[in-house]
């Protein structure tokens, strides 16, 4: 269970943004995080109207570049995914609520990410430091922004990373198109293209909003899904989204890079 348990995380936290990371009511909230945090927005009900490019103009190999090209301008939204891993009778499930926004050179970033039966993970980047807290710890760390790692990175802009992997190791196909959220899906097979007890992926892409909508991997009786539940561009900025307010008696670790002594260069 506990390995089970550690794959769930390590998925859940490369799907959602690492190496590349959001149900109503999933898990507890903290008190402290509520009060900080402004209402979800609602799943734009605009999206159901997106179109399909005819697929007689458009091959795998397009969509993965169009998908690529789009991701990167998605500089201010909220996202809310789902990674659900089978294995023989049990299955976990994670889920991550992200918001992003941009702001000249200023990164912000808040990520919430839900494991059954875990405390809530936070992880929160105000545009100056970046900080994680696990819910009910005693204690939460704090960092340069440049020392924040994977989950302070762009959510929508590890997309292009993780579809370029998958090309390097799999050949392309394109097959049904689908709808998922309310968005318009490319169904792309990716099939190993040497060893084949390599992992399969079933990936499916919209392009007009630059989204993985869906993920599916099996191998060795595991299954994994990542799918979106919720999307939504062009979200009002809030500077109170991007700050955390910790419990009185958490102690505040500094992992800060330490300043330069400049007494130091004459020796």
């Amino acid at each position: 269970m506990n390995m089970r348990w550690l794959m769930l995380i390590v998925a859940a936290l490369y799907l959602s943004g690492c190496g590349m990371k959001e149900t109503e009511e999933t898990g507890s909230r903290s008190e402290e995080s509520t009060a900080e945090v402004p209402d979800e927005p609602s799943e734009a009900s605009e999206e159901s109207e997106e179109t399909f490019t005819s697929p007689e103009s458009m091959t795998a190999e397009s969509i993965v570049e169009a998908v690529e090209a789009r991701s990167e301008e998605n500089v201010n939204y909220f996202l809310h995914t789902r990674v659900s891993m089978e294995y023989e009778d049990e299955t976990q499930v994670s889920e991550t609520k992200e918001w992003y926004h941009k702001e000249g050179e200023k990164d912000f970033v808040r990520r919430e990410v839900y494991n059954e039966g875990m405390p809530v993970q936070y992880y929160v980047n105000d545009g100056e430091k970046a900080w994680q807290y696990s819910e009910g710890d005693s204690v939460a760390y704090v960092s340069d922004v440049t020392r924040g790692g994977d989950m302070m990175a762009r959510p929508s802009g590890v997309i292009g990373n993780r579809l370029r992997n998958y090309q390097e190791g799999h050949t392309m196909a394109l097959e049904e198109t689908v709808e998922i959220a309310g968005h318009a899906g490319y169904h792309i097979a990716f099939t190993p293209k040497e060893n084949p007890g390599q992992t399969a992926l079933d990936v499916y892409l919209n392009v007009n909003n630059g989204l993985i909508l869906k993920e599916v991997m099996i191998q060795d009786g595991h299954q994994m899904v990542y799918e979106l539940i919720a999307f939504e561009g062009d979200v009002e900025h809030s500077p109170e989204r991007y700050a955390i307010n910790l419990p009185e008696d958490v102690e505040v670790i500094d992992m800060s890079q330490p300043e330069h002594d400049t007494d130091l260069d004459s020796f």
